[in-house]
């Protein structure tokens, strides 16, 4: 019995494992250098991918693991994680929308009830370099600010047809108008 219980245990912690794997990406490197290979990812756990970015030249290759204060951004099978400061930390943020005014999305790992869940912050870029946070309270008035010079994307907002649920969305509407 005792055998069977090893055997199962040890399946599933070479399946938790095997669930990590490295695909097509870039790191940027403080200088700007780009280094071009493989990243890894875990498919079922996003949150490792806001923490640190593990890069290999080629399958066997030697492993760089990099944090947020090594690198500028990566990327891993077309998704940007780009380094900011949040809050005083460094931290990687995955670009969800690129333009004019580009949105990251952050994650933090916190404590609900003794339980560890993980909880995303958006956050709002414009050209300037300004970062800040999109707060669900102040939400339209901040985006008004940052989008007041697209009329429809203003009177959209004013309908209730963006909100904080499709922000996503909004970005991608916005982004594409300021590019024509």
């Amino acid at each position: 019995m005792t055998i069977v219980v090893v055997a199962i245990l040890t399946a599933l912690k070479v399946k938790t494992f095997a669930q990590a794997k490295y695909f097509p990406g870039y790191v940027v490197m403080l200088n700007g250098d780009t280094l071009k290979g493989e990243v890894k990812k875990n498919p079922k756990r996003e949150f490792d991918s806001f923490t640190k970015a593990a890069y290999r030249k080629k399958e066997g290759g030697e492993i760089k693991t990099f944090n947020p204060t090594k690198i500028k951004e990566y990327c891993v099978e077309g998704v940007t994680f780009v380094s900011r400061n949040v809050d005083g930390e460094q931290v990687f943020v995955k670009r969800l929308s690129k333009g004019s005014v580009n949105l990251y999305e952050s994650q933090i790992e916190v404590l609900q009830m003794n339980d560890i869940k993980v909880k995303s912050d958006y956050y709002m870029e414009k050209k300037s370099g300004e970062f800040m946070k999109i707060k669900s309270g102040k939400f339209q008035k901040q985006v008004v600010e940052a989008m007041s010079d697209n009329e429809e994307i203003v009177k959209a907002l004013e309908e209730k047809k963006y909100e904080y649920g499709n922000i996503v969305e909004l970005f991608n509407a916005y982004n594409k108008s300021a590019s024509n």
